[in-house]
């Protein structure tokens, strides 16, 4: 009886080895085959040039890579309203030549040898071409269409920042002048603190107290305005807000001064040291 509940054991045991030798091998079948419909899968959306360029920008559109073309560089196609603006090779390079508007399309491989190049690295890399039997698209190929504004003058601007060790408090400022001068009374030069776009963006503002010798900065317009009434001077716009990053701003009733980190983790340990959080002051780059 025991002999015979062992066999069955193993049976068994053989039985789910086969069949997820089976499964495996069907899904990297499916992974390393190609039946010529273009999709967004195959894409990498971040190496395609970007709507707002500036003269002399290039780079690489490159394929997913966790794709099988993730080695390819013949995945796509090209076509360019106006290649004295922008141009790009079979490889994707591609470099901004001057100002100007320009159309890009993007176009995924959907007809078999269009491209010589993309068929030989179908076969270098092991990719098996599937051919339906029915109808040759069963949906319309995906491509990429961007319109393209390219300037001469760049779309960033550095946002410096200072520190005024007897103050103990920073400055953030995007005029060199201003960040020259400070660096003669005092303040600490500390460089370039993150990129502001001219254009796109919340803006941030600025304003100082006199009395306190701090500077506050706020998306909020109506803080900005309330403050105005109450001690606070106006100093305008200092940059704008228009990344993905938070800055956090904390505030000290003690020392009635403000401090603003990126660090989450500064932000959660100060908030438990008698600093009040008041939540994300701006977002960087």
């Amino acid at each position: 009886m025991k002999v015979r509940n062992v066999i069955l054991s193993l049976v068994g045991m053989l039985s789910l080895v086969l069949l997820f030798a089976v499964n495996t091998t069907s899904i990297y079948a499916d992974e390393k085959t190609y039946d010529y419909e273009s999709s967004e899968k195959y894409f990498d959306f971040n190496t395609i040039p970007a709507e707002d360029l500036v003269v002399g920008d290039s780079g690489q559109v490159r394929p997913n890579q966790n794709s099988i073309f993730k080695d390819f560089e013949y995945a796509f196609s090209y076509h360019v309203s106006d290649p004295t603006i922008l141009s790009i090779d079979k490889k994707g390079n591609w470099k901004v030549l001057k100002s100007g508007k320009v159309t890009l399309m993007v176009f995924g491989r959907h007809e078999y040898n269009e491209s010589p190049e993309f068929e030989a690295e179908l076969d270098k890399y092991g990719i098996v071409r599937k051919f339906s039997e029915g109808p040759r698209h069963t949906k319309a190929p995906f491509n990429v269409y961007r319109e393209i504004t390219v300037t001469d003058q760049p779309q960033n601007i550095g946002v410096y920042r200072l520190y005024n060790p007897n103050l103990k408090v920073h400055l953030y400022t995007k005029d060199i002048n201003e960040y020259t001068v400070l660096a003669a009374r005092g303040w600490r030069q500390e460089g370039v603190a993150w990129q502001s776009h001219l254009t796109k963006g919340t803006p941030v503002y600025r304003l100082y107290h006199s009395g306190l010798k701090v500077h506050l900065y706020t998306m909020d317009t109506n803080e900005y305005k309330i403050l105005a009434t109450r001690g606070w001077n106006q100093e305008g716009e200092a940059y704008k807000s228009n990344g993905s990053t938070p800055v956090y701003r904390l505030y000290h009733a003690g020392i009635k001064k403000h401090l603003y980190t990126r660090d989450a983790n500064e932000k959660n340990v100060l908030s438990t040291r008698g600093w009040k959080y008041e939540g994300v002051a701006w977002n960087v780059e």
